[in-house]
């Protein structure tokens, strides 16, 4: 907090003992008070509150309790309101002590403002603690500026200052809004630490943004947001990865001991933060992953249930399906993952877990609900499991098929692609790493339906686990076969169109030859 631009004070809690106070100049923000020998005088001249509280025993105010409303009356500042404190030697005095002090801190129309000079014994640790207490229970607690007069009776003619300790609060504050933003995914908490007049230009603003708006999206299952980049937006988790470490720097000068706690948040984001821009590949599913475990650890239990059921289908979908959130999302496509999933990975829901889900979902309100303790430990363990599931880039390719650097685009023709024009490589190349021949099959023309059933199942079979596209053409039924089976696995079929081209020989027969114009893709059922 800037000192060089104070708030306005409208109540101030001090302290009075009964030490033998000596008049000094006690000086402030570059401001010197008029010389006094109470720490509370000169507050009120260099703050001007409009309350004045003073914490003292029966002795305390005996001693001192006249001197100090003289010299406030002398400068013709506002009466100190006193308030009895016990003297603390038993655990009794002690819990009356934290009443008294809880009551000064709460109910205040502005800043409060708490002076722990003259604090006698256990009443400054006791300040902090009713401080820490207040501010953790209120829902809108006064802020509170915190003040130490720093006199040193060696040296009277050197003044004193006046050492503002509200640093150490807000420290306070931040670690228990990092507490209960790591283990309940939760950042209301920051919003009050950097919503003040002067919070653009507090070193943790960002970071508080940046928790927010990660929360946000954690508890409302925006998955997109929180693990993909879409439409030129950063992720969630970027944006709070990069603000941690940003923040770190800053709080080595403004909060020291908070970059410790922001280590926390780093292994909180970094396994969901990456430059992805969609959930395919081993990459994809490690961040899913991540994210179930993460909801797993706050306790968000449907949530993780919902993540992994989601990662499962992902390993069925193609590029248009595995982009939540984005403009170019393909809810069709999703749905025929999903089929797909339901057809060929028996992980991607469990009986076990669907039964979870659904009664989580609908309240109890089943036949034979679950106890609470077996939902807990099955949604552990098929977390667990999903996470141990972490596909290797060929299985990962073969039903995750927007990754093109590890697949394998499958050449089903007659046509080998070593005889393939420039064109038609380089546009093979752009959708796969690499291109496997297998020969399209001869198909007699007296086959039956049975017949071309067995050469298609002939030809899956060699087809690679890390195919994502293949190029089917040759006898119509058997490509539409082909097709069928191809489109189940989330494999990517295409045609090859061409520009035919006539000339005529020497001898005037006329000679056609075809040029590659591009791929099209075979339509998929329901993606009218």
């Amino acid at each position: 907090m800037s000192t060089a631009e104070q708030p306005a004070c409208a109540r101030l809690v001090t302290f009075l003992g009964r030490g033998k106070y000596d008049a000094v100049e006690y000086e402030f923000a570059g401001r010197r008070a008029s010389s006094t020998p109470y720490v509370c005088h000169a507050l009120v001249e260099l703050l001007r509150p409009s309350e004045i509280v003073v914490l003292a025993t029966e002795d305390a105010e005996r001693d001192h309790g006249q001197g100090l409303r003289d010299a406030l009356r002398a400068s013709s500042q506002p009466a100190p309101r006193f308030e009895r404190i016990p003297s603390g030697s038993t655990q009794g005095d002690l819990w009356k002590q934290f009443e008294v002090i809880k009551n000064e801190l709460r109910g205040s129309d502005g800043p409060v403002t708490l002076d722990i000079t003259y604090g006698f014994r256990s009443q400054p640790f006791f300040a902090a603690a009713v401080a820490t207490f207040v501010r953790a229970v209120d829902d809108n607690p006064p802020e509170l500026r915190v003040f130490y007069g720093a006199y040193d009776p060696r040296h009277p003619e050197a003044g004193a200052a006046i050492l503002e300790l509200t640093e150490f609060v807000v420290l306070l504050d931040w670690a228990q809004a990092l507490r209960m933003f790591l283990h309940a995914g939760h950042a209301e908490e920051t919003a009050a630490l950097t919503g003040g007049s002067d919070s653009e230009s507090m070193p943790l603003h960002e970071l508080s943004e940046a928790m927010k708006a990660f929360s946000l999206d954690l508890q409302t299952l925006r998955t997109g947001n929180l693990l993909i980049e879409r439409d030129g937006e950063q992720s969630s988790a970027i944006r709070l990865l990069r603000a941690v470490e940003a923040a770190r720097t800053d709080a080595g000068s403004y909060l020291p001991p908070l970059a410790e706690v922001l280590n926390e948040l780093i292994k909180m984001a970094k396994p969901l933060a990456g430059n992805r821009q969609d959930l395919s590949s081993a990459d994809g599913h490690k961040a899913v992953a991540a994210l179930a475990h993460l909801y797993l650890n706050v306790g968000r239990y449907l949530e993780a249930a919902v993540t992994i059921r989601e990662g499962g289908i992902n390993k069925f979908a193609s590029e248009k399906a595995l982009r939540p959130g984005a403009s170019d999302f393909n809810k069709n496509h999703r749905d025929k993952a999903e089929k797909r999933a339901g057809k060929n990975n028996t992980n991607y829901e469990t009986k076990e877990i669907k039964t979870i889900r659904n009664d989580m979902s609908h309240a109890q309100y089943v036949k034979s609900p679950k106890l609470a303790s077996e939902i807990i430990s099955g949604i552990d363990n098929a977390v667990k499991t999903f996470v141990e599931d972490n596909p290797s880039p060929q299985h990962a390719t073969c039903v995750g098929v927007s990754d093109q650097r590890r697949s394998c685009l499958v050449n089903l023709t007659n046509h080998p692609n070593a005889n393939w024009d420039e064109a038609q490589t380089k546009a093979a190349y752009a959708l796969a790493e690499r291109i496997e021949d297998i020969a399209f099959p001869a198909v007699p023309p007296d086959a039956d339906e049975k017949a071309i059933e067995t050469l298609a199942e002939t030809c899956m079979a060699q087809i690679p686990l890390e195919a994502s596209h293949a190029l089917v053409q040759g006898e119509f039924t058997l490509t539409v076969e082909l097709v069928r089976r191809l489109q189940a696995r989330g494999i990517i079929c295409l045609a090859a169109t061409s520009m035919r081209n006539v000339d005529e020989d020497i001898n005037g027969r006329r000679v056609s030859t075809f040029t590659f114009v591009r791929f099209r893709a075979y339509a998929e059922p329901g993606s009218v």
